[in-house]
């Protein structure tokens, strides 16, 4: 699955909503998401195209974002999260210093 596949359809399935009412939150996360990824990698959504790992990426951290509106670095399970995303995301890094 390519970044370009990620939409609101595809996203709504991920996080098992059926309702419109979060669809415009839903978006600003999507488009937070990729932004975020470029951001911390270096490198456009066109660069991570291809990069099937980095896709997933973004659905975790939608999830994140959508199911906790922030992420919390003092809770086990949003550490692993963030370790897990760290790992997937900095085999893409292109902005190491």
């Amino acid at each position: 699955m390519k970044l370009s596949e990620i939409d609101l359809s595809l996203v709504k399935e991920y996080l098992r909503q059926d309702g419109d009412e979060d669809d415009r939150l839903i978006i600003a996360i999507i488009e937070a998401s990729k932004s975020y990824i470029c951001n911390y990698t270096g490198q456009s959504i066109d660069q991570l195209e291809g990069y099937e790992d980095v896709t997933i990426a973004v659905l975790v951290l939608i999830a994140e974002f959508y199911d906790n509106r922030t992420i919390n670095v003092n809770d086990r399970l949003n550490l692993r999260m963030n370790t897990m995303l760290e790992g997937l995301l900095g085999r893409h890094s292109v902005n190491l210093l």
